[in-house]
């Protein structure tokens, strides 16, 4: 039995081909694909810029669907659930893995990105990597569960947040569901900030209660408004711009920690003897585990976190040249573009 698929051949370039439909191995579950989220590392692989994959390639990473079929040795699944991917296949030998921390596994391989996506009909993983989704959230809104469980991931790696003043920098996907996260979480305020009113409008529409453009706001001045003298409590750079971290670990108060969240593409010019004189604590946040997961589902499921505004259009697979496309066109505004089969 064939199925549709759709392969990055080069950059810009997307082909959409007939390919043989996956038999599950003993311990996989096959889905009909219903929706693929487009993710900022995909965007980058459609221009040829990302450091870490390389065309021809089948993406999508953020996938939903429902289980039509099990292996032999499939547990935990039934045929008809709906179901997300978490999309990680990692070695679980390695130091890393051994101690619970396989999201920087020696030799992850993250699917649809070094390993072959969900960009089909229908797909196949080993069924671990399948969570239940709730009947409250569409497949739309379930592919958002993996960008949601990498903002609950980075909120975390500040320790607990509860009654904390948090600063957000950036507010695109990422940066919006961290913020969302971190509320729900207990935080006493968030402050998000951005370059886009755009952004910053749909930021207030999720709920997160300070958004500030910092093209026309002084940031320093900002944050004594919004958090008093005593400034954030903790930071998270999702953003990706090196002024906007070189900024931060000139403004921030000292001692607190500076989560990066935002991929980086290059190296980043910052200076190094703030973090030292100010004793701040610098932490690299990479994806998630299964705990991050569960919350994400969760926090999903009971209506806390907003995923809904965030979808900025949908497209067929079929059109997935189109969709790029229009990510394209929208220089940087989109947030949430989706792959419906």
């Amino acid at each position: 039995m064939m199925m549709k698929q759709v392969e990055l051949v080069r950059p810009r370039v997307f082909a959409l081909r007939q390919v043989p439909r996956p038999k599950p191995a003993p311990n996989e579950a096959l889905i009909r694909v219903k929706a693929v989220g487009i993710c900022g590392s995909d965007i980058h692989a459609y221009y040829g810029e990302h450091p870490f994959m390389s065309c021809p390639i089948v993406m999508g990473h953020e996938a939903a669907g429902e289980i039509v079929e099990l292996g032999a040795e499939a547990a935990g699944l039934s045929v008809g659930q709906r179901v997300v991917l978490r999309p990680q296949q990692v070695c679980g030998a390695c130091h890393m893995c051994r101690h619970g921390r396989y999201n920087i596994c020696r030799d992850l391989k993250v699917i649809g990105c070094q390993s072959t996506g969900a960009s089909s009909e229908y797909f196949s993983a080993d069924a671990s990597l399948f969570y239940p989704l709730p009947d409250a959230l569409p497949y739309d809104e379930g592919t958002m569960i993996e960008p949601l469980a990498v903002g609950i991931h980075a909120v975390k790696q500040a320790g607990d947040v509860r009654g904390k003043n948090i600063l957000v920098i950036g507010a695109g996907t990422i940066g919006n569901l961290l913020a969302q996260s971190a509320m729900a979480m207990g935080a006493a305020k968030v402050m998000i900030t951005d370059v886009a009113d755009q952004k910053l409008r749909l930021a207030r529409q999720c709920g997160i209660p300070c958004p500030v453009n910092v093209a026309g706001q002084d940031l320093s001045r900002a944050m004594e408004e919004a958090f008093g003298p005593d400034g954030a409590d903790a930071v998270y750079e999702c953003s990706a711009n090196p002024r906007a971290l070189d900024q931060i670990l000139t403004l921030a108060r000292k001692g607190i920690p500076i989560v990066v969240v935002g991929v980086y593409s290059g190296h980043a010019p910052v200076n190094l003897a703030n973090l030292q004189d100010r004793e701040y604590r610098l932490i690299g946040s990479l994806m998630y585990v299964h705990e991050d997961y569960v919350q994400a589902i969760e926090l999903a499921g009971a209506g806390k976190i907003q995923l809904r505004p965030l979808i900025s259009r949908e497209f067929p697979l079929e059109q997935a040249q189109e969709a790029y496309r229009y990510i394209e066109a929208q220089k940087g505004l989109a947030q949430k573009v989706i792959l419906t089969v």
